[in-house]
């Protein structure tokens, strides 16, 4: 695939909702978000997670409390992005404990500086605001995708994302005990 930059895709730029039939792209822009966030090659060639999240997309695109809008391009997805509805315990930020997730925003490399990813945002954005009950969106952005998000009105937290990686035994070993 050339990586050369198309001379004016915005002229022809379809943003629309995903549909299962776009589970395989999406999982590709999945793994260009992980490359971006420093995620080992080795870990992105094992077919696991793709897989697993190829049956997410499949099994979760167009249920309730997700939505995944992706810009086409020719007929091609091009960029997408993940939205859904999260509940939390209630509290002062967010009195319902609704709160949107934004995850999976990714643009195939050849479309990168055409605002693809902010065109799927705002969609997203459209859709948490005038569909859904949630009172604060969250996301985790690299430092590239922080000129994406700020101009919409997002902000630094003032406490950072912490996680922890929890090992788990292959499932076949599961079994066997």
């Amino acid at each position: 695939m050339s990586h050369e930059p198309v001379d004016d895709p915005a002229s022809g730029v379809v943003i629309r909702q995903a549909t299962a039939q776009d589970a395989a792209a999406l999982v590709t822009l999945r793994a260009l978000m992980f490359e971006a966030m420093g995620t080992r090659t080795e870990q992105l060639e094992h077919d696991a997670w793709r897989e697993a999240a190829l049956a997410w997309f499949t099994r979760r695109i167009g249920t309730a409390g997700v939505r995944v809008v992706v810009a086409q391009i020719d007929g091609a997805v091009a960029s997408g992005v993940v939205g859904e509805v999260t509940s939390l315990i209630p509290g002062p930020g967010t009195p319902n404990g609704s709160v949107g997730l934004i995850s999976n925003v990714a643009t195939l490399p050849r479309y990168r500086g055409y605002g693809l990813a902010g065109l799927v945002t705002d969609d997203l954005l459209r859709w948490f605001s005038s569909s859904t009950d949630v009172t604060r969106v969250d996301l985790f952005a690299t430092p590239g995708g922080t000129r994406i998000y700020e101009p919409r009105g997002f902000v630094r937290r003032s406490f950072p994302g912490m996680c922890l990686a929890v090992a788990r035994e292959p499932r076949d070993a599961q079994r066997s005990t």
